[in-house]
């Protein structure tokens, strides 16, 4: 019973995040932190794997279309964000070897997380009159995908909403560019975050019981978003992209208020 509600967990998240490009994981790692069944590391790890799975099937079958932002920036990007991936990795061991106990580890990333999505949400619904900035060099596309990278890495989400809303603000995408190059960073991340634990010691200190069914759900998610994605317009792309943010804020503050009051 407890696989099949971790397999739809994730196959609706994965499902939203593929829509949308938040990734699945900015909901799938809140939602685990609220069931409470497993610990930060583990939660951090599955997240990311099932976001990885996605994010690889997304991108697989939307590779071949025609972009307005040149594939050479989108590796740029990509690879930028893997550089990020590490080192938000290694913010994570650094803070969990330090923290006494991890409900404090997830207070903080959900109160980061919190905060994020409070200022996108904002954004999202005022940006038709936020001129965007139309940055096309090089070095802003790396110096956002390491930042995009370290906050998907540290907090586990694949990191999407940002991912989505910064692509738009600073490139002047639009947003089903933006939700494209998003998969993109999010896969390049989520990659050097894996190889990270697996060069820094792998998964046997993780509870990753979950994973194969997370797994399957999140490649069912990215194939089944990718197709529905295609047949919505943009307008509906960003209600969708509210809806999502709006849940995540709740279970932030959920997660805040009871890990704090776990602390007590």
């Amino acid at each position: 019973m407890i696989a099949l509600l971790y397999f739809f967990i994730a196959l609706i998240c994965t499902f939203a995040g593929a829509i949308t490009g938040m990734g699945g994981g900015v909901v799938i790692k809140p939602v685990l932190d609220l069931l409470g069944d497993f610990d930060t590391a583990s939660i951090g790890a599955l997240s990311s794997i099932t976001v990885l799975a996605m994010s690889l099937t997304t991108f697989a079958r939307q590779v071949g279309k025609k972009r307005q932002t040149s594939i050479a920036k989108l590796i740029v990007l990509g690879i930028s964000s893997a550089g990020g991936g590490v080192l938000g990795q290694y913010i994570f061991d650094l803070m969990t070897k330090g923290a006494t106990n991890g409900h404090t580890i997830k207070i903080i990333q959900n109160s980061i997380l919190l905060f994020l999505i409070v200022c996108i949400f904002f954004y999202m619904l005022f940006r038709e009159k936020i001129k965007p900035l139309h940055l096309q060099n090089y070095v802003f596309y790396i110096l956002v995908g390491l930042l995009l990278g370290v906050l998907s890495s540290f907090l586990g989400i694949g990191g999407g909403p940002l991912n989505v809303a910064i692509l738009m603000l600073l490139f002047a995408m639009e947003i089903k560019e933006a939700t494209f190059a998003s998969i993109v960073t999010i896969m390049f991340a989520q990659i050097a975050k894996v190889v990270t634990i697996l060069v820094s010691g792998g998964f046997g200190g993780y509870d990753l019981s979950m994973l194969p069914y997370m797994v399957i759900a999140g490649v069912l998610g990215g194939l089944i978003g990718s197709f529905v994605g295609k047949k919505i317009s943009g307008k509906f792309t960003a209600v969708a992209f509210n809806i999502m943010q709006i849940a995540v804020m709740i279970i932030c503050v959920i997660n805040i208020i009871t890990n704090s009051i776990a602390l007590d």
